[in-house]
């Protein structure tokens, strides 16, 4: 049994229990967010930088990049003039903009040391449009690895400052150059010839498609030029090989291997040459720049590709939402196919006679037939693959929603391909022989519900 006095300390114990938990809690609740202590490393607004210079006190031998602001964009004026990766050149001024100091402490002697700070690792000196100079010094990271020490305008205490700052501040000249290979965008190229080992090729684009009209007429690839155009207009040089244009038969480029030109359509026109290889790269310039560069392999093979590589293999230029009627001809007879005009998604049969009215599925054909692309386009025919069209094994009319016909042929298969031409065009399209096996249907083969299955 418990002592009453046991009970009453027992008692008082979980009373003041209570009583501490509730005073904790009510204080937690009412308790303000910190307030940030941090303050500006500089009270300068980046779009006021109008230079800036990167040195590196504790490796003397590195020379100082400096970089100048003219006409809107950073150009690099020391050690070398050339233009300056924009987006890289503008990070480090907006970040010595915005950058906050979130703890300081006295810089005696030692602790510069200690902190990498004597001599540091990166001096920043920028200026603003008023004339007025600023300085960072940038030393070791901290103990957290997100911070850096650093010296505020030539200060005595030591600051931490953001970590990002540091990475941007210590690239290579390398990294800090504009490394474009070509001054192109893409999406604003309306023209453009290429000039490699397979010979020349012009085209221009006309109403958001591109038509070649060298070597010889033709749409482009839907996708092999644009692939093309987006792989040149991003491509980085690998590293420079010379400042200057000096012996330019020495890469190569006194006679290229391989000249690209394009022009935007503000008549702005991008030109590059690669010549010899350099182990796994290639020898290239800009003929707006001076410098000579090296160029990766796979850019070297897309301004390789062969004019049959970039031409459009596309059989039936109708899209297939607007085919409204097919014609087959085979050994087995005639189908002919209607898309419902009310339902899209169904077809019906017109011929053979026994299946008129009834339900089709359309689709079996529509699909192989909108989809024919050639492994290759032939313009100059032979003699034996035109005898062979003569009496063709699959003819097949492609009706569109204005009336337009295009007529196709196909001849019966040779080894692994089957050869076809269309009433647009007098080429040749050399296709794999399973497109010959998907039209070869009977009636029997559509007779199945119209919607395409999940």
């Amino acid at each position: 049994m418990i002592k009453k006095t046991t009970l009453l300390v027992l008692l008082l114990a979980m009373g003041l229990g209570a009583a501490v938990y509730y005073f904790d809690w009510r204080r937690g609740s009412e308790e303000k967010p910190a307030k940030d202590t941090s303050k500006p490393a500089f009270s300068v607004q980046a779009s006021d930088i109008v230079s800036f210079t990167l040195s590196h006190p504790n490796q003397s031998a590195d020379s100082a990049i400096r970089f100048e602001k003219r006409s809107g964009a950073w150009q690099i004026v020391q050690p070398i003039e050339t233009e300056a990766d924009q987006p890289t050149a503008q990070g480090i001024v907006d970040q010595l903009g915005s950058t906050r100091i979130e703890q300081s402490e006295p810089g005696d002697a030692d602790r510069r040391k200690a902190y990498g700070l004597d001599p540091a690792q990166i001096s920043v000196e920028f200026q603003l449009a008023d004339g007025s100079k600023h300085s960072l010094l940038i030393g070791n990271t901290d103990f957290s690895g997100t911070s850096v020490y650093t010296i505020v305008g030539g200060g005595q205490n030591v600051a931490l400052l953001p970590q990002s700052l540091s990475i941007s501040a210590g690239k290579s000249l390398d990294n800090l150059r504009d490394r474009a290979v070509l001054h192109m965008d893409s999406a604003e190229a309306v023209s453009f010839e290429l000039k490699n080992s397979s010979g020349a090729m012009a085209a221009s684009k006309e109403k958001d498609e591109w038509r070649f009209t060298k070597p010889t007429a033709s749409l482009g690839g839907e996708d092999s030029v644009e692939t093309l155009l987006g792989a040149i207009s991003n491509a980085k040089m690998l590293s420079v090989a010379s400042e200057k244009p000096q012996d330019l038969a020495k890469y190569g480029l006194a006679s290229p291997a391989i000249t690209f030109a394009a022009a935007s359509g503000k008549g702005t026109p991008s030109t590059l040459l690669v010549g010899k290889k350099d182990g796994s790269a290639h020898f290239a310039r800009d003929t707006s720049r001076p410098m000579i560069f090296r160029i990766n392999d796979d850019l070297y093979k897309k301004l390789s590709q062969p004019f049959s590589d970039l031409r459009d293999k596309r059989v039936v230029h109708v899209d297939a939402a607007d085919i409204q009627r097919i014609e087959i001809h085979d050994v087995n007879g005639a189908i002919v196919v209607n898309r419902h005009k009310d339902n899209p998604d169904e077809w019906s049969f017109e011929a053979p006679e026994d299946q008129k009215g009834k339900s089709a599925s359309g689709w079996k054909i529509l699909d192989p037939i909108s989809g024919l692309k050639a492994e290759e386009v032939i313009d100059r025919l032979a003699a034996n693959l035109v005898a062979q069209l003569a009496s063709p094994a699959i003819s097949a009319v492609v009706t569109d929603k204005n009336g337009k016909e295009l007529k196709i042929r196909f001849s019966k298969p040779a080894g692994d391909f089957v050869y076809a031409q269309a009433s647009d065009s007098p080429s040749l399209y050399k296709l794999k022989k399973q497109v010959f096996e998907e039209l070869n249907l009977k009636p029997i083969d559509l007779v199945s519900l119209p919607a395409r299955p999940d």
